[in-house]
């Protein structure tokens, strides 16, 4: 959402706007600021995806979007923008009104954004509350020395793909579990792409009698890349350690090729993560994940 509405509702002006599905003829005829959130036509995947717009004398002044993600049951997705002209006049709250309504099922909204962006001050200006934190981001790779090897850590490529696939949902789900439970099939989706996108000789696993334990999965469809880790279950012996071993293979190849940085995906609520995340002195932005009340 890109539209804090701390104003007063412009009630006259609300009154007149005429909400509709958004369609492929808005997308061809995109005004700019459309161009600040990803906007598609209404229901482009099933019924629990949905997009509309706000017209006012035949012009299109706000859009939105609503949908659930396919490996999480709990809540919608939503995102609104406004006319940059139109904004502080209650627009995106009668967007956000709208939306909730066309809700099929009774389950929260979320939103997520950097803490400076307005997007965060619309949602907190409406009643959200932070559900999740992502620190800053950025790691240097010059830094791995604050990390140290470990011994069962091996490269994703010593093993088979399929194991791999099945440490990473895994991991997956559990460091979700408290906060954002997966849906059923959530594997498949969390899975999908990662044989072209999952770089197997950066990407480590710590194996311990036989069994991946911990994870550093590192996706090279984006520049730079990113790194995501955590143990493949809450409950491993020695996991923070382990986690460690296998940052330290993943900063140390990527390294090795020239790379200067990359970019950590991860809560303040992985456990054996966030220790060794803050030994690498990450820079960057603060990131929350909020909910948004239905009712505003």
């Amino acid at each position: 959402m890109t539209t804090p509405d701390q104003g007063t509702p412009d009630g006259g002006l609300i009154r007149q706007v005429v909400f509709r599905p958004l369609t492929g003829d808005d997308l061809d005829a995109a005004p700019p600021w459309f161009a600040q959130i990803e906007l598609r036509a209404d229901r482009w995947r099933d019924a629990d995806t949905r997009a509309a717009v706000a017209v006012l004398d035949g012009e299109v002044v706000a859009a939105g979007v609503l949908f659930t993600s396919r490996a999480h049951v709990d809540r919608y997705w939503v995102d609104i923008v406004v006319d940059p002209a139109r904004r502080r006049r209650g627009l995106g709250r009668a967007m956000l009104a709208h939306l909730t309504a066309l809700r099929g099922r009774g389950i929260p909204l979320m939103t997520r954004g950097y803490v400076d962006e307005e997007r965060i001050a619309f949602a907190f200006a409406v009643g959200a509350r932070t559900i999740q934190i992502v620190p800053p981001s950025t790691v240097s790779t010059a830094g791995r020395d604050a990390l140290r090897p470990h011994p069962a850590v091996v490269p994703a490529a010593a093993l088979p793909f399929a194991q791999v696939l099945s440490a990473h949902a895994d991991m997956y789900e559990w460091i979700h579990r408290s906060w954002s439970p997966v849906s059923p099939g959530f594997a498949e989706v969390v899975n999908a792409g990662l044989d072209d996108e999952l770089d197997r000789q950066a990407s480590a696993v710590a194996v311990v009698d036989g069994r991946p334990v911990a994870l550093a999965a590192v996706y090279r469809d984006v520049d730079p890349p990113i790194v995501c880790a955590e143990t493949t279950r809450p409950d491993v012996a020695d996991g923070e350690r382990l986690v460690e071993g296998c940052l330290r293979h993943a900063l140390d190849t990527m390294a090795d090729r020239g790379a200067a940085r990359v970019e950590f995906d991860g809560h303040v609520s992985d456990p054996h993560l966030m220790p060794n995340w803050a030994k690498l002195a990450p820079s960057g932005r603060w990131f929350l994940l909020v909910e948004v009340p239905a009712e505003c």
